[in-house]
């Protein structure tokens, strides 16, 4: 009963990791179609060598499965267990790193760990040992150290009485027309201008964190690329908190004297509200020089997700 229920479950198991790895290779999950299943399968943890890791997984049971099959439940429970480390080395990932729950994933860990339970794999002392062996060893391939931060990434802002934010997206033309003109606004103004990017679609994932990583990076790397990925994922739950969890830009956030206004889009009326804060933060004779080029740039309202 117990021999056929383990096999039932590893059936199971290999199905979702055939799912989850054909989701990734289509652009869309099969499972669950959440904010936090998009942006766990849209970053570089999703991929090994190009390949999705679903289809590793699948490859990995079908072999135990076969083993357990022909009695050799030594070697299936050493696979299942090692299987699990590294599917507990994901989850702990999403818990403290990415801060969201795939539903796939967290499907898979469950099943796969009935499986290693069901069959008595986790009593073996050396099985386990291997399953905490592959869980430092996911850390040291997703996160190898191999990145080199800027030497100028450090500087002295000055006496800087207005900030501005702006949560911007790649693939949004708006928010390349807003940043165009606030550049040459703030550099004439003195004032400091702070460009977080987002991502609005899985489409830009990766442009965003390839933007953040060229800020940040001197030599790109996969690391550098996952920790640029995390700078963007708390990027985007800095811009939903702001705009009453809505992610939408462009999302422009000026701070004056220790006030703070929010902007949501770049048209006219937004260009004019901004500019008039740019000018009360300076010294008069400051603003009186502030150069503000009006722009013919359409009204638009937002780009939303």
């Amino acid at each position: 009963m117990r021999r056929n229920l383990t096999q039932i479950l590893m059936f199971l198991t290999i199905a979702v990791a055939v799912l989850t790895g054909a989701g990734d290779l289509a652009g869309r999950s099969f499972i669950c179609e959440s904010s936090a299943c998009v942006k766990i399968h849209s970053s570089s943890l999703a991929t090994a060598f190009a390949i999705p890791v679903g289809f590793y997984a699948a490859g990995f049971l079908i072999l135990a499965l076969w083993l357990y099959r022909k009695g050799k439940t030594d070697f299936a429970g050493a696979i299942l267990c090692g299987l699990l480390g590294i599917e507990s080395y994901f989850t702990f990932i999403q818990a403290f790193f990415i801060r969201s729950f795939c539903l796939s994933c967290l499907l898979f860990f469950v099943s796969l760990a009935a499986c290693a339970f069901s069959s008595r794999a986790t009593v073996s002392r050396n099985a386990a040992i291997h399953g905490f062996m592959l869980f430092f060893v996911a850390h040291f391939c997703f996160f190898f150290p191999s990145v080199n931060l800027k030497p100028t990434l450090i500087t002295d802002p000055g006496q800087i009485n207005t900030e501005v934010e702006i949560f911007a997206s790649p693939s949004c033309s708006h928010c390349e027309e807003a940043l165009s003109v606030l550049r040459t606004v703030c550099d004439k103004a003195n004032t400091s201008l702070i460009v977080r990017p987002v991502s609005i679609s899985k489409a830009d994932s990766k442009k965003s964190a390839e933007w953040v990583a060229g800020k940040l990076f001197s030599r790109g790397s996969p690391t550098s690329l996952r920790l640029a990925e995390k700078i963007v994922w708390d990027n985007e739950a800095e811009a939903r908190r702001l705009n009453n969890d809505n992610l939408a830009v462009p999302l422009i956030l000026v701070k004056t004297n220790g006030e703070k206004e929010l902007f949501t889009g770049w048209n006219a009326q937004v260009r004019q509200a901004v500019f008039g804060l740019i000018r009360t933060g300076l010294p008069e004779t400051a603003s009186a020089n502030l150069l503000i080029r009006k722009t013919g740039f359409c009204p638009v309202t937002s780009c939303n997700d």
